[in-house]
């Protein structure tokens, strides 16, 4: 009886590791807000967003956030912002404060430049600004007179009560109706300011387990196996 309980007693102490990733938030979230864009910054009005509701409007973990409000750090200096970054506490969540998002990279725009020459807007044209450097943003004209404009960055969830981390991707969409993106390109590029509502996505990704975490997994799963045999062998005794 004695080799059952500490046998039991090791499985459940191996078995703390993973029992503790699940303070993690996986899923997909989705949040709203209200942004200033303008050539070397992106600053989102009070820093802060809505995340949206009702709960279905949101996957996994992120379904219990639905209604609340998180913080948003501005990202500072983009174009020549793109490639890797760390920005800690980049997000945060009021009804989740152990949990933040650490923004480790702003990708680059995959558009292309050659559409940023066109002069005369049309409907299905495309643009990433490459002026002074590589811009992060995804332009496209939906009509002559309306366009999208979307970026993406990459970060990774930190959960300070227990150190845990897992990687996470995020989009950033916003519809213009009444401008092309000829017209945001002169706006930003004469030094004014655009003020515009966005969308954003951020879903986090299938993670791989650390050799520990497997290491302790299948030590798990090899002692639950001997404490089988050994409930059988006392059973036949």
């Amino acid at each position: 009886m004695t080799k059952r309980v500490l046998a039991v007693s090791f499985v459940a102490f191996v078995s703390m590791p993973m029992v503790a990733q699940a303070s993690l938030i996986t899923g997909v979230l989705n949040f709203t807000g209200t942004a200033e864009v303008k050539f070397g910054t992106v600053a989102f009005e009070g820093n802060s967003f809505d995340i949206n509701s009702p709960a279905a409007s949101q996957q996994g973990g992120f379904m219990a956030l639905a209604g609340t409000k998180g913080a948003i750090q501005d990202i500072t200096n983009p174009p020549d912002a793109t490639g890797p970054l760390n920005v800690p506490d980049f997000i945060t969540f009021s009804a989740a404060p152990n949990i933040s998002i650490t923004l480790t990279f702003l990708d680059p725009g995959i558009n292309g430049a050659a559409g940023c020459l066109a002069t005369l807007a049309a409907a299905g044209q495309e643009c990433s600004p490459n002026i002074p450097v590589q811009s992060p943003f995804n332009l496209e004209n939906t009509s002559s007179t309306s366009s999208t404009a979307s970026f993406n960055v990459q970060g990774v969830e930190v959960d300070s009560s227990t150190g845990d981390t897992i990687p996470i991707t995020g989009a950033f969409t916003t519809p213009f109706s009444n401008e092309s993106y000829q017209q945001i390109l002169a706006t930003v590029g004469s030094g004014g300011t655009i003020t515009t509502s966005f969308s954003a996505e951020f879903s986090t990704l299938p993670s791989v387990p650390e050799p520990s975490t497997l290491i302790e997994l299948m030590t798990g799963f090899a002692v639950i196996g001997i404490t089988s045999i050994w409930r059988k062998k006392f059973q036949k005794e």
